[in-house]
């Protein structure tokens, strides 16, 4: 890139931040060179997305969806690596024995961490930099110091592939990854490169259970990081996709909403122990009893 890029700026609440950011990321062809969320006072973010040119900004600016009371503008940055600044700015997030970091910290990171998983900003497939995947990530490894073993494992809307990649870098098991959106599978698979784990992970396009490569299967632990209306409405399949004595992981939930999604599972069958709130975010952990 020979010029300066462009960036639209977006200013709201941490909920509507995230959800805007998802939006310039899956189910749409909008050319975010990277995308990334910033703090920004109490319970306030910023996104930051990077575009080659003003057109490719302002295209995705109009097809956004914004609460009219979010702030936002559009502005070409000084001559620097604007990508690589973005990066630099994400710093490592410890979760148990688990370190997700950019490779701009691959040096730094504390010899003690079991299992340091780099993942570096780009379109935004999470980067584990709020306290959903981090919430997911805790579990998991209290789980494994509890002795839970699973031999089948799916990360359910994978877009990065951070918890695929943690689960086979613990148990050196296959691990199946699906998303909606091809464009995270791909992200999936290309992390899953970067940390060594490729042939441990596959990594498919899915939509829900009623797709070929889901239907019929089921698992020991199922990864559910997605938003609490999806959760919801995938409660029964599920729960019939998880084994007997099976866990699932479920996070991408606002803590006014934990109530709801717990009831929805707990419908279902399954014994729902709820986690400590982080950042404004729960996480559950489902049990099939």
């Amino acid at each position: 890139m020979t010029t300066p890029p462009f960036a639209l700026f977006i200013r709201g609440t941490s909920a509507q931040a995230f959800e805007v950011s998802d939006q310039l990321g899956f189910d749409s062809d909008m050319q975010a060179l990277a995308v990334s969320l910033f703090e920004d006072g109490p319970n306030m973010m910023h996104i930051q997305a990077l575009f080659e040119t003003e057109q490719d900004a302002q295209y995705s600016f109009s097809n956004l969806v914004l609460p009219k009371d979010m702030e936002s503008f559009i502005t070409q940055l000084p001559d620097e690596d604007w990508v690589s600044k973005s990066q630099a700015g994400l710093p490592p997030v410890e979760a148990g024995r688990f370190c997700i970091h950019g490779s701009h910290d691959a040096g730094t990171i504390a010899k003690d961490i079991a299992y340091p998983i780099e993942i570096n900003a780009g379109l935004a497939f999470g980067t584990g930099h709020h306290g959903t995947t981090k919430g997911c990530l805790l579990i998991f490894d209290e789980l494994l110091q509890e002795g839970f073993a699973p031999a089948n494992i799916l990360d359910l809307g994978c877009g990065a592939g951070i918890l695929a990649i943690a689960a086979a870098k613990v148990l050196k098991r296959n691990i199946m990854a699906t998303d909606i959106d091809q464009d995270a599978v791909d992200v999936t698979l290309e992390n899953a490169v970067l940390n060594g784990v490729q042939s441990f992970i596959s990594s498919v396009q899915a939509d829900g259970f009623a797709s070929p490569t889901l239907k019929g299967q089921s698992f020991e632990l199922i990864f559910a990081n997605i938003l609490a209306g999806p959760l919801m409405a995938l409660a029964p399949d599920i729960t019939a996709a998880l084994k007997p004595k099976g866990k699932v992981i479920l996070s991408g939930i606002l803590d006014e909403q934990a109530d709801k999604v717990s009831l929805a599972f707990k419908k279902e069958g399954l014994e729902i122990t709820p986690q400590p709130s982080l950042s404004g975010w729960t996480s559950l952990l489902g049990t099939k009893l």
